[in-house]
């Protein structure tokens, strides 16, 4: 899949206000460099490349492709290194790199949700300053929820700074992570930043006025539901397996969330359900949910704020990558 940009002008400044501030994470410097203008969004059956560009101060859709994995290629494991086949997915790679024009240098790395263990920790609990005592303290108080080595995890937190969100964590293990990282850098690929897609969802959604609201990140072999207040998740939920692959099922889960959310969040009715549909045509899946939730969910656009020509099916197969690169910048 390829685009190319039309005349469509980037929102002025003055934007709605956003979902959570959830950016990358271990960005390796003190200080933040310019935000990067390519992302890689890694999914069960296929790669991702989407590069940005500048057209009169307004970001623009430079290039958008994706290209397919083979079966086997691939497994999404949270406790095992996922590259199954390290020279496929590297010739895959360089393939969708040369088509969308990107050269070596930083790039976002955009991975799938069940690799990582997503933790929110209730508000008022303090943690250091310190990184070191920050991240020794968040592997003891995960070290009887992760399914790997704690002492091998990496760990990242973001606080909501205004004391009611509590905190999110996430965990990622170590070997899982490097098995990425290594092969990206012997492309010449440095990833400055490092993301799962329903957060990287999260961080670039407009906010309801007030409301609840849910995030469905439906994609081939997963589906996150995420359950978001005053712009921070109460509940995120990566459900995976053959269930995922069941409109009724992953209906029947819904359902199971919103009857959560009333009875034990006190919430009320939802002010959106913004979907990303990976997984199935985008017309089955919203008729799918439109029952337990009693009105059909809104597709998750993550382009309104870019320049683009027609995006098809690249529209939905690279929302991460878009939501991770323009949920990075202010």
């Amino acid at each position: 899949m390829s685009t190319a940009p039309a005349a469509r002008p980037l929102p002025a400044p003055a934007r709605a206000k956003r979902g959570p501030a959830l950016g990358g994470w271990f960005r390796r410097q003190f200080v933040q460099p310019e935000p990067v203008l390519a992302a890689v969004e890694v999914r069960s059956d296929s790669l991702g490349v989407l590069r940005l560009g500048r057209e009169g101060g307004a970001l623009t859709v430079a290039a958008a492709t994706s290209v397919e994995l083979p079966e086997g290629c691939l497994k999404l494991s949270m406790t095992e290194p996922n590259l199954e086949a390290p020279e496929v997915f590297r010739q895959r790679l360089r393939s969708a790199l040369e088509r969308a024009g990107v050269g070596p240098g930083r790039v976002a790395l955009v991975l799938p949700d069940p690799l990582v263990r997503l933790t929110l920790l209730p508000p008022g609990e303090a943690l250091p300053r310190g990184r070191d005592q920050r991240d020794e303290l968040l592997r003891f108080r995960l070290r009887k929820s992760v399914p790997f080595e704690v002492r091998e995890a990496q760990v990242a937190c973001l606080q909501d700074r205004t004391g009611t969100g509590g905190t999110v964590v996430a965990a990622i293990f170590g070997p899982v992570l490097h098995g990425y990282e290594d092969l990206f850098r012997s492309l010449g690929l440095e990833p400055g930043l490092v993301q799962v897609s329903a957060l990287a969802l999260l961080s670039a959604a407009p906010e309801t006025d007030g409301q609840d609201w849910l995030l469905i990140n439906w994609e081939p072999g997963y589906v996150t539901l995420a359950l978001v207040r005053r712009g921070w998740p109460l509940l995120v939920r990566t459900l995976t397996g053959a269930s995922t692959l069941d409109p009724r099922e992953v209906s029947r889960e819904v359902a199971t969330t919103l009857l959560y959310h009333r009875e034990r969040l006190g919430g009320s009715a939802l002010g959106q359900v913004l979907l990303r549909s990976g997984a199935h045509p985008a017309a089955e899946v919203v008729a799918s949910l439109a029952e337990p939730l009693g009105f059909p969910p809104t597709l998750y656009d993550a382009w309104g704020r870019l320049r683009h020509g027609e995006l098809g099916p690249a529209g939905q197969a690279l929302a991460g990558a878009a939501a991770c690169l323009l949920g990075d910048r202010p």
